[in-house]
């Protein structure tokens, strides 16, 4: 399937003009670190929340869910709960406001916040950033993967082919414009995306006929609750996953989706937003409209998937749709939009991945050259030196996700093992640093460690033979359970984190949960401390949140299907929602601040003039 001319001139005029943006900004971003990884925090809420909201809208994450609804049918929604999709009702409710509280400059600087600057904080932010890396370099084998089977339906090349031209091209420009160029790209890509996908949206919803619809879809397809075994969905979805057992399914998704949604955010780009906003008001602010402009996905996937069920008409392509449901986006894009429309298309969702791609490697190559390089190999090297160290750091990242992406095939199977298999490890520990004062930095790193080690084990014995792959329902909850006594056990056999760090924590974060010695020390100095919301209120909050976006996303779904009366009731649902938090939240918002937004560059005269320059404190904020 090949593009137009005028396609293809759309294309590359558009990601030009993207890119031109990116290297314009390169000036304002070098004015320091946290100008570079944070915009100086002086970027407006709605600005970051629009930045959050099309970093989710990726082509291979939206490939994978369009594959879901097809295979799945409107069950397919609860596959959603394992990136954990009601998470911006937790950031909304208290999550935004406790990250901006913490005032790091990254997830590896939040560390130190916790468990104090000795042993076990070093060797906590150690482990956080080994997680980091590791994710950061899966991450970029699961974009190569969607990406090159995106690029094959349009050029003449294989998947592996098309990823390493698209992702060396656009490699080019990870090192340009810093958190000020991201941002404004990806307000320029949700404005794209958001017209583009309403507008496939109601393509989509014209293309549908009821009775042919119907006929071409199995039994309980309509049905969104989960059955225990649905004997339909066999063989249906690419990448090995067993939905013999799909009720055990479910509740691993659910408890996962929980339990990431509880941590808070795990993506660096999601930490980097909440840690920019100018105060923990405009945090829980952008939090709900992150949430909100993200509902025009869920529209267009279901449109993407509608169609794809209906048949293009072309009988090789439908044969393709039917061999691999995950380039249902690509071949529905290029055979049923006409010419210009195409381009427009393609551009929005190639921004979509640059931007994505871009703070990706951004955050990895940042915790490479700072928290590996200059910490343990070479403490006394100077800007010129990092600078280098910071390219050859993002090409190896790049370099690493390709490779990747050669031995991966299916976007589920690595979509699966990235959110499911390596998560089950990592997320209790990182739950209980928020809501459990004992946790120190060698339990949370035993737990993180011993979580990487397990997850890579399994994948190395289905691998090498040596054990039958494991369904996610068995896997998952044996990992997560290991993960969590590991953690707890270490904890609680080594010292408890320094009681003055926890009380500077408890202060300035103000979590929930088990904080009963941390909350007596700081009553017991001053009698009068008291918390600026109550965590009742704000759980309460968290569950209307959920009822609220979840109520959302699903009646886009009905919308498209022509199930009106579902779909306006859903809405109804999320209205009722809105005004119960315009009484319940958004009232009780703490006020905007009143001095000067924080700056973390307040250092030494040469971080102004280098941002990687090697001051003290730019070294603790990276």
């Amino acid at each position: 399937m090949q593009l137009s001319a005028f396609d293809q001139i759309i294309v590359v005029v558009y990601l030009a003009a993207i890119m031109g943006i990116g290297f314009a900004m390169k000036r304002r971003a070098s004015k320091g670190m946290s100008s570079y990884f944070l915009g100086g925090r002086q970027l407006p809420w709605w600005a970051l929340a629009m930045s959050g909201s099309s970093s989710y809208f990726d082509i291979t994450g939206t490939m994978w869910i369009v594959s879901t609804f097809i295979a799945l049918g409107l069950k397919g929604m609860w596959v959603h709960w394992l990136w954990g999709f009601p998470i911006t009702a937790f950031y909304l409710a208290y999550m935004g406001k406790w990250i901006r509280r913490s005032d790091a400059m990254t997830g590896a600087e939040w560390m130190k916040t916790r468990f104090g600057s000795g042993k076990a904080g070093d060797i906590a932010r150690l482990s956080y950033t080994l997680f980091a890396i590791l994710t950061i370099a899966a991450l970029l084998g699961y974009g190569a993967i969607g990406m090159g089977k995106f690029g094959a339906i349009f050029l003449p090349f294989s998947p592996n082919v098309c990823a390493f031209l698209i992702l060396g091209i656009t490699g080019v420009y990870v090192v340009a414009g810093g958190f000020h160029g991201i941002v404004r790209v990806e307000i320029v890509q949700t404005i794209v995306l958001s017209a583009g996908a309403i507008a496939f949206a109601v393509i989509g919803y014209m293309h549908f006929d009821e009775a042919v619809f119907a006929s071409k879809i199995p039994n309980g397809w309509m049905d969104i609750m989960p059955s225990w075994r649905p004997e339909a969905f066999q063989g249906l979805v690419t990448g090995g996953t067993d939905y013999s057992l799909f009720g055990a399914l479910v509740a691993v998704w659910v408890a996962k989706g929980l339990l990431l949604c509880l941590s808070g955010p795990e993506q660096l780009y999601d930490f980097q937003r909440f840690l920019a906003a100018k105060d923990e008001r405009d945090a829980s602010k952008l939090g709900a409209l992150w949430g909100a402009i993200h509902t025009v996905r869920w529209c267009f996937a279901m449109a993407i998937a509608v169609m794809a069920i209906m048949g293009i008409g072309n009988a090789v392509l439908d044969e393709k749709l039917k061999a691999d449901p995950e380039t249902a986006l690509p071949l529905i894009i290029g055979s049923m939009l006409p010419v210009g429309v195409v381009g427009f298309m393609l551009a929005a969702l190639l921004s979509g991945f640059l931007a994505t791609f871009s703070s990706t490697v951004n955050g990895g190559a940042a915790y490479l050259v700072k928290d590996v390089y200059q910490r343990y190999i070479n403490p006394d090297a100077d800007a010129k030196k990092l600078v280098y160290i910071s390219y050859l750091s993002s090409a190896l990242l790049i370099a690493v996700g390709l490779i990747i992406s050669v031995f991966g095939t299916s976007i589920n199977t690595a979509f699966l093992w990235i959110f499911g298999t390596l998560a089950a490890g990592i997320l209790p520990p990182n739950v209980l640093r928020w809501y459990w004062w004992r946790l120190n930095g060698q339990g949370y790193a035993a737990g993180v460690f011993g979580g990487m080690v397990l997850s890579l084990g399994q994948v190395f014995l289905e691998q090498a033979g040596i054990i039958e792959p494991l369904p996610l329902y068995v896997g998952f909850p044996v990992i997560a359970i290991a993960s969590t006594v590991i953690t707890i056990a270490v904890s609680l056999m080594t010292r408890p984190t320094d009681m003055e760090t926890l009380k500077t924590f408890y202060k300035k974060v103000q979590p929930a949960g088990a904080w009963q010695p941390a909350r007596e020390a700081v009553l017991a100095e001053n009698p009068d401390f008291k918390k600026q919301s109550s965590f009742a209120r704000e759980f309460f909050n968290t569950i209307v949140a959920m009822v609220g976006i979840t109520a959302l996303y699903v009646s886009m779904l009905y919308l498209v299907l022509h199930r009106l009366d579902v779909g306006f009731g859903l809405l109804g649902l999320t209205l009722a929602s809105v005004v119960v938090l315009y009484f319940t939240w958004y009232k009780h918002l703490p006020p905007p601040s009143s001095g000067p937004v924080e700056d973390l560059e307040n250092v030494k005269a040469k971080s102004e003039e280098n941002p990687l320059a090697d001051d003290e404190a730019v070294k603790e904020g990276i």
